[in-house]
């Protein structure tokens, strides 16, 4: 998602932190059985140093990487999933999808790292994560309703989020993944929470590890105990217009919405620039439209509050989407989560400081 107006994210301070404590619920999980040190169950308050990982006082049960579904949970089912690769591109081997299932892309065999890409923009924005298979992961980016390999591909739901999450569900079953990371960028973000808000907790809790979040806010409208939307303004109205823009004039706004990826203040490199206007010009117009309508319903505030899982937050230190205050707006919702500030990054810090991006990332999974 990238509309380009509204404040660039300056400032400076630790880079890497956590936020203040809060209450933890039951069953609290940790995000890596292996490292101990991974999301220690309740945060401690921030400090002006790096990142800490000492455990707290009480930390929750670890996961331990399930070697089969529980015996109250049939296996699932991959009758319809199509095996054969379409081809290998930007270090991913590319699958299509069917009827049934989204399309989607993947390297490596370790643990799963599953990838949700943002509006408009396809999981080739995760090209750069590609990398992570080196470092012991299974790094899957499927493609929604719309986008990429999935353009012609639509969920009984619709254009809608709980749609999307209908396919990422189908696919993580399909793929009998187990002890999976999600993490969503923009709007993928919002299907990662729809999977926490509308999957039951044994589904759920039996396959997902913890859920991350790239650059996004839980309400994209503002109100008046939520100025931490689109821009720090944004309201219904906005995003009917939007809506009826991205259906009438897709491939002329195409230049425009995609300036906004990137860091305030930051010209982009003009062929990577051009390589993400062709992946956006490539998506379902009308499918984009029903989804920016939907996610203008969404509010996660409250799921996030309830979160059973563990969570994270991954922001661009120079996003022109979101105020700087969302950050902390977002510790003060989650029960136990980190939060990382990529330097000089925009909305898409994935894609504009890979490097940064990946290391931060494994530090706050434990990889």
């Amino acid at each position: 998602m990238a509309v380009p107006r509204g404040p660039g994210r300056h400032g400076g301070g630790t880079r890497l932190r956590r936020s203040s404590g809060r209450a933890t619920p039951p069953r609290r999980h940790r995000l890596d059985a292996a490292n101990p040190s991974a999301l220690p169950g309740p945060a401690a308050p921030p400090s002006t140093g790096p990142l800490s990982t000492a455990p707290a006082s009480a930390p929750p049960p670890s996961i331990a990487p399930p070697s089969a579904p529980p015996p109250s949970i049939a296996p699932p089912s991959t009758a319809s999933l199509s095996t054969a690769p379409l081809h290998t591109a930007f270090g991913f081997t590319e699958h299509p999808g069917d009827a049934n299932l989204p399309g989607w892309r993947e390297a490596g065999t370790g643990r799963p790292l599953l990838l949700l890409h943002g509006w408009s923009v396809p999981g080739q924005a995760f090209t750069g994560q590609a990398a992570l298979a080196q470092r012991g992961y299974r790094v899957i980016a499927p493609d929604h309703a719309g986008h990429g390999l999935s353009v012609r591909w639509r969920p009984a739901a619709g254009g809608t989020i709980a749609g999307l999450a209908d396919g990422v569900a189908g696919l993580i079953d399909a793929l009998a993944l187990r002890d999976a990371i999600v993490v969503g960028w923009s709007m993928g973000a919002m299907v990662a929470w729809e999977l926490a808000r509308g999957r039951p907790r044994q589904w759920l809790e039996s396959r997902v590890a913890a859920i991350g979040a790239i650059d996004m806010t839980p309400r994209l409208l503002t109100a008046p105990d939520w100025p931490h939307g689109l821009h720090g303004g944004y309201t219904a109205a906005q995003a009917e217009q939007m809506a009826a823009q991205v259906r009438r004039h897709w491939h002329g706004m195409v230049p425009l919405v995609g300036a906004g990826l990137w860091a305030d203040g930051v010209e982009p490199p003009a062929h990577e620039a051009a390589r993400v206007r062709e992946w956006m010009a490539g998506c379902d117009a009308g499918v984009l439209a029903e989804l920016w309508l939907d996610m203008a319903r969404q509010d996660y505030r409250q799921t996030l509050r309830e979160a059973t899982l563990p969570l994270f937050c991954l922001y661009g230190e120079r996003s022109r989407l979101y105020r700087p205050a969302l950050a902390a707006a977002m510790a003060a919702l989650q029960p136990a989560p980190r939060v990382a500030t990529i330097p000089a990054a925009g909305h898409s810090p994935h894609l504009e400081r890979p490097q940064d991006f990946n290391e931060a990332l494994l530090r706050m999974i434990g990889g």
